[in-house]
């Protein structure tokens, strides 16, 4: 009886695998030869979709399963052609080939025929390499599935498999980014590599690493590291990714998002062993300008003591920060106490029973610093005020004088104590006492080597302690802070520049006493621009398809009545005649090209005269949706809108009304840049978002610093005039007055 025949295999070889199937083992082995031979034709005249078909029937006749064991050879000495790669590779290939070559090299041993078993044995050996050399070539990611339970070593030159099949890494190995596939997937095997090859297959996986632009793989590496670090059982491949990887030490990006998951944990409770992972993957950054230990602190830095879930992850951070930071570390000494004070005070109040004893504890171990009790007094100072600008009960000016006073008498006298108080003060104070902070800081800065710190705070990993070096640093570049008081010219040409003139000449009161700060009036004005623009894009959603000059005209009335309570507020503040004053005008008979346009006039006077008057025109146009929640991928604004724009005055802007994509703001660009990027995109009627949103600045910013700070405008009076009436007139005029 004829045995069955597989119905899969196509029609031309049904004959030639029953003709196989029939074969007695004794006479398999000089019979493999002309069932090659009969392959062969059948492969130059097969076609695609037969060599598919055969490719499949293949797949299951080397599935688990009774096989002959002239089958078996017939499947070994064909696999080069049966098993191309047309399609993704089956999950464990090569264990599977493995198992079918001992069954078949036994099956001759066990029939007498060892001669023929050995050569089949070196014959089906060479073939499975070449088959996984391919599939491999093709589908470098899939290498853990092909290989996987099969024990392998690597010698410098080829992986390879029970010492016998190889894989020659630098033939399947791609270039460039495509490589990095292959690389992890040479990664996942180190664990069961044997000790031998382990080590060189390491070095190989570092050296062609080095080769790709790390500007290629850096992403898609960075996805795997956070991925093995957020998994609870990642700890140990952290520590193997970046020795084989050791660019990534030096990535600050890496180590920034470390920082950020490890505070997001923490605020939410997360695992326990993901935090543990997070802070031992930040002590891997080590690298200038990158810094994990200061990537650890900050994740507690900004956390909320008080409301947190559980404070024990918090007391994990502190523990593993002070038991890998280095002694010469002043700042993050200092940094750590102040931790250390919160966490105690949010433990007594929670009724902790061991708070008073661990922060002994850790006073303990930093007590032999040098001016130990200044640190811990500047410590315990911060945690008691900072949060009580948070609240009612904010300092008075006279206190906050003495405490800066104080603050330079404890801190000012050494070096060491200079240099941790100003690290400290630009890093860790809170945003409704950064003023404070800062002007602490300018008392602290005495000599070079104080304001080469400064500078280098630049680089620091905190965005808040960068912004406000910034801000230092080119208050000390202007000259201030080098022993002479700043000269300010005779005519301000700038409202900041006014500000400091009146400070300079003690003309303004503030509450009994000379002295007003830019940064009171800048947070008064943008806090109350801000109000209105983050209710704006909060509404856009709803309220998208009114016209645009209806949306233009809620946003202006809303401006204006936020101005007339920030002059209130100013006025309680101040008791000078300064004052801010916003009158918004609808022109009735404006034409359609201009009912979107807004223009804002700018008025300085002082002491009854104009000093300058300045106008900036900005045209507004809104995003719409295609459907539901899908909103379009450009702003409808034609090229010729602009063109008309930039002809009357080079101060114009764009104002894109928006949702609150990333965070509640409206943009605003200048008009030859959005030109630009119409042109650089082929566009005649829109201007891309995408591009608009990397391009932009919020409405707040760039009305209380550009706008209103007098740095953009244009002071022809015809072009005042003209965005008054006209045909050119725009369809709204905000006047700005300063007096």
């Amino acid at each position: 009886m004829q045995p069955s025949v597989e119905p899969s295999w196509p029609e031309p070889l049904l004959a030639l695998h029953a003709r196989v199937a029939a074969t007695a083992p004794r006479e398999a082995a000089a019979s493999s030869a002309e069932w090659r031979e009969d392959f062969a034709r059948w492969v130059r005249g097969a076609s695609l979709e037969e060599r598919t078909r055969a490719q499949a029937a293949a797949w299951e006749r080397l599935s688990p399963g009774e096989r002959t064991p002239s089958e078996l050879l017939f499947l070994l000495s064909t696999l080069s052609e049966l098993l191309w790669p047309y399609e993704e590779p089956r999950l464990g290939l090569l264990k599977q080939l493995l198992a079918r070559r001992d069954a078949a090299v036994t099956a001759l041993r066990e029939a007498g025929d060892p001669e023929n078993a050995d050569r089949i044995h070196r014959e089906s050996t060479v073939t499975i390499s070449t088959v996984l050399t391919r599939f491999l070539k093709r589908h470098p990611e899939a290498l853990s599935t092909l290989v996987r339970e099969v024990p392998c070593t690597y010698d410098g030159r080829a992986l390879r498999f029970q010492d016998a099949v190889e894989v020659d890494l630098k033939y399947v190995m791609g270039t460039g980014a495509k490589s990095v596939d292959l690389l992890e997937q040479l990664r996942s095997l180190l664990p069961d590599t044997r000790d031998g090859g382990r080590d060189k297959l390491t070095d190989f996986i570092r050296t062609r690493a080095a080769r790709i632009p790390w500007r290629e793989a850096s992403e898609v590496l960075g996805e795997r590291l956070f991925a093995l670090a957020t998994s609870p059982d990642g700890r140990s491949g952290m520590r193997g990714f970046l020795a084989c990887y050791p660019n990534g030490r030096k990535e600050p990006d890496w180590c920034s998002r470390a920082g950020l998951l490890l505070a997001r944990t923490v605020e939410v409770g997360g695992p326990p062993a993901v935090v543990e992972n997070l802070c031992d993957l930040l002590t891997l950054f080590d690298a200038p300008p990158v810094d994990g230990l200061r990537g650890a602190l900050g994740a507690l830095v900004q956390s909320d003591f008080e409301t947190a879930a559980d404070l024990g992850h918090a007391r994990f951070v502190l523990d593993h920060c002070q038991g890998t930071m280095r002694k010469s570390e002043p700042a993050l000494a200092l940094t750590l106490l102040w931790l250390e004070e919160r966490l105690f005070r949010a433990s007594v109040r929670r009724g902790v029973p061991e708070a008073f004893e661990r922060r002994t504890r850790a006073r303990a171990k930093l007590e032999s610093l040098s001016g130990f009790m200044h640190l811990v007094w500047l410590a315990e100072e911060c945690a008691e005020m900072w949060p009580r600008f948070r609240t009612p009960a904010r300092p008075g000016l006279d206190g906050l004088v003495a405490w800066r006073a104080e603050v330079a008498r404890r801190m000012g006298n050494k070096p060491v104590l200079r240099k941790a108080a100003i690290e400290f003060l630009l890093w860790c104070a809170p945003d409704e006492a950064s003023s404070e902070a800062e002007l602490a800081t300018l008392t602290l800065v005495r000599t070079a080597t104080d304001r080469r710190l400064v500078r280098r705070m630049l680089e620091h990993p905190s965005p808040r302690a960068r912004f406000r070096a910034r801000a230092l640093q080119s208050f000390l570049q202007a000259g201030a802070g080098q022993g002479a008081a700043p000269v300010e010219p005779s005519e301000p040409a700038t409202l900041t520049g006014s500000l400091r003139h009146l400070h300079a000449t003690r003309s303004v009161h503030v509450g009994g006493r000379t002295w007003l700060r830019d940064r009171d009036l800048e947070d008064l004005l943008v806090g109350a621009v801000g109000r209105v623009e983050a209710e704006t894009a909060q509404q856009h959603p709803r309220r998208f398809r009114e016209e645009t000059p209806a949306l233009i005209a809620g946003m202006l009335d809303g401006l204006r009545s936020e101005w007339e309570r920030a002059q209130a507020d100013l006025g309680s503040l101040v008791s000078s005649p300064l004052s801010l004053a916003m009158a918004v005008h609808r022109h009735p008979e404006a034409p359609p090209d201009a009912a979107s346009d807004i223009a804002f006039v700018v008025s300085v006077e002082r002491e009854g005269f104009v000093r300058t008057r300045r106008v900036v025109r900005a045209q507004v146009a809104k995003l719409e949706q295609r459907g539901e929640g899908q909103w379009l991928p450009t702003f409808r604004l034609g090229r010729e809108r602009l063109d008309a724009l930039l002809s009357r005055t080079e101060a114009a802007f764009c104002l894109f009304l928006v949702p609150a994509f990333v965070r509640p703001e409206l943009w605003v660009m200048p008009a030859r840049l959005a030109r630009a990027l119409m042109e650089a995109q082929g566009a005649l009627s829109g201007v891309p978002r995408e591009a608009a949103q990397g391009a932009s600045r919020p409405l707040a910013q760039w009305l209380v610093y550009d706008v209103l700070g007098l740095w953009v405008g244009d002071e022809r009076p015809d072009v005042i005039d003209a965005s008054r009436e006209g045909e050119a007139a725009a369809g709204f005029v905000v006047d700005v007055t300063v007096r």
